[in-house]
């Protein structure tokens, strides 16, 4: 590779151009034989930055430009009773409203969702259901039984066998 200044900025129109037409960076690089972090460089050097500033400039000129086809369509939508032209006057005041920020957010409806058993649960559930057929244990059998209603249940012990077995806490 020449490292003269010129060089390089044919070098970086040359991936620009390339880029833009939908090359990978991965096929630049092997043309040009250097690294795909070289290209992400040299693509680096020739963008515009996105910059705050560059991003107002560009909401502002798309806000004008915006204004520019209201123009145009409202009176030809008016003059002319011209439904498609109204219905794109719309459409542009609905973009501008975005681009500003006017509209309100959509509400969203915050679902939740039940999720199915476990299949613990399920065969805790079956293993209850044959151990106390009515339901639950005292009787009624108007919910069905879980584990935490199976009076005999053991609480789930604390630390290892081993531990438990020594006598260790």
């Amino acid at each position: 590779m020449n490292d003269s200044p010129q060089a390089d900025e044919s070098r970086d129109d040359f991936i620009l151009q390339e880029r833009l037409s939908g090359r990978s960076a991965r096929s630049i690089s092997k043309e040009l034989h250097c690294s795909t972090a070289d290209v992400d460089a040299s693509l680096d050097r020739t963008l515009p930055k996105i910059t705050n500033e560059a991003k107002r400039r560009m909401a502002a000129l798309d806000l004008d430009r915006l204004d520019g086809l209201i123009e145009v369509f409202y009176k030809r939508a008016i003059e002319k009773v011209d439904a498609q032209a109204g219905l794109l006057v719309v459409k542009i005041l609905e973009r501008k409203a975005a681009l500003l920020g006017l509209d309100s957010p959509q509400k969203l409806d915050i679902v939740q969702v039940q999720q199915a058993p476990s299949s613990y649960d399920r065969i805790t559930s079956v293993l209850l259901s044959l151990k106390y057929p009515n339901g639950r244990p005292n009787g009624d059998g108007d919910a069905p039984p879980t584990a935490l209603d199976d009076p005999d249940r053991e609480p789930i012990a604390i630390g290892t066998d081993r531990e438990r077995d020594s006598g260790a806490t």
